[in-house]
Protein backbone atom coordinates (compact mmCIF):
# COMPACT_ATOMS: atom_id res chain seq x y z
CA UNK A 1 0.00 0.00 0.00
CA UNK A 2 1.56 3.35 -0.97
CA UNK A 3 0.33 6.62 0.88
CA UNK A 4 0.91 10.07 -0.62
CA UNK A 5 2.33 12.72 1.38
CA UNK A 6 -0.21 16.01 1.66
CA UNK A 7 0.83 19.26 1.85
CA UNK A 8 -0.18 19.38 5.43
CA UNK A 9 2.49 16.97 6.14
CA UNK A 10 5.36 18.36 4.63
CA UNK A 11 7.97 20.33 7.29
CA UNK A 12 9.61 23.96 5.71
CA UNK A 13 11.73 26.06 7.40
CA UNK A 14 8.80 28.08 8.32
CA UNK A 15 7.43 25.27 10.72
CA UNK A 16 10.81 25.05 12.55
CA UNK A 17 11.57 27.23 15.96
CA UNK A 18 14.08 30.36 15.15
CA UNK A 19 16.42 28.25 17.85
CA UNK A 20 17.16 25.82 15.11
CA UNK A 21 18.32 28.89 12.75
CA UNK A 22 20.51 30.17 15.21
CA UNK A 23 24.13 29.61 17.14
CA UNK A 24 23.24 31.07 20.83
CA UNK A 25 25.33 30.16 23.27
CA UNK A 26 23.95 31.81 26.06
CA UNK A 27 20.13 32.43 27.04
CA UNK A 28 18.80 35.35 25.99
CA UNK A 29 15.78 37.48 28.26
CA UNK A 30 12.32 37.54 27.10
CA UNK A 31 12.42 40.42 24.56
CA UNK A 32 15.36 39.25 22.72
CA UNK A 33 13.69 35.89 22.44
CA UNK A 34 11.10 38.04 20.81
CA UNK A 35 13.25 39.85 18.86
CA UNK A 36 15.39 36.81 17.28
CA UNK A 37 11.95 34.76 16.39
CA UNK A 38 10.87 37.81 14.60
CA UNK A 39 13.24 37.77 13.02
CA UNK A 40 13.78 34.32 12.02
CA UNK A 41 10.20 34.17 10.73
CA UNK A 42 10.68 37.13 8.25
CA UNK A 43 13.55 35.84 6.55
CA UNK A 44 11.81 31.85 6.58
CA UNK A 45 8.99 33.10 4.39
CA UNK A 46 9.48 32.02 0.91
CA UNK A 47 11.40 34.78 -1.97
CA UNK A 48 11.44 37.29 0.81
CA UNK A 49 14.98 39.16 0.81
CA UNK A 50 16.83 41.03 3.33
CA UNK A 51 15.30 44.10 2.18
CA UNK A 52 11.97 42.85 2.12
CA UNK A 53 12.30 41.40 5.77
CA UNK A 54 14.25 44.56 7.03
CA UNK A 55 10.93 46.50 5.69
CA UNK A 56 8.71 44.66 7.71
CA UNK A 57 10.44 44.61 11.04
CA UNK A 58 10.96 48.63 10.63
CA UNK A 59 14.67 48.49 10.30
CA UNK A 60 17.09 49.17 8.36
CA UNK A 61 19.45 46.14 6.20
CA UNK A 62 22.48 47.44 7.91
CA UNK A 63 21.06 46.91 11.14
CA UNK A 64 19.23 43.60 10.14
CA UNK A 65 22.52 41.74 9.00
CA UNK A 66 23.65 42.75 12.03
CA UNK A 67 21.13 41.36 14.53
CA UNK A 68 21.05 38.27 12.08
CA UNK A 69 25.41 38.02 13.31
CA UNK A 70 24.55 38.84 16.67
CA UNK A 71 21.65 36.37 16.93
CA UNK A 72 23.86 33.77 14.47
CA UNK A 73 20.75 33.31 12.78
CA UNK A 74 21.24 31.34 9.35
CA UNK A 75 18.79 30.81 7.17
CA UNK A 76 19.11 27.51 4.71
CA UNK A 77 19.79 28.30 0.91
CA UNK A 78 21.00 32.35 1.86
CA UNK A 79 24.42 33.19 1.28
CA UNK A 80 25.90 34.46 4.81
CA UNK A 81 28.23 37.41 5.03
CA UNK A 82 31.52 37.47 6.43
Amino acid sequence: MRTTASRADVVDVRHLTAEVFTGARHRLSRLRELERDGIARCLTEPGTTMAQAARRLGTSRATLHRETARYGIGVPGRAQRS
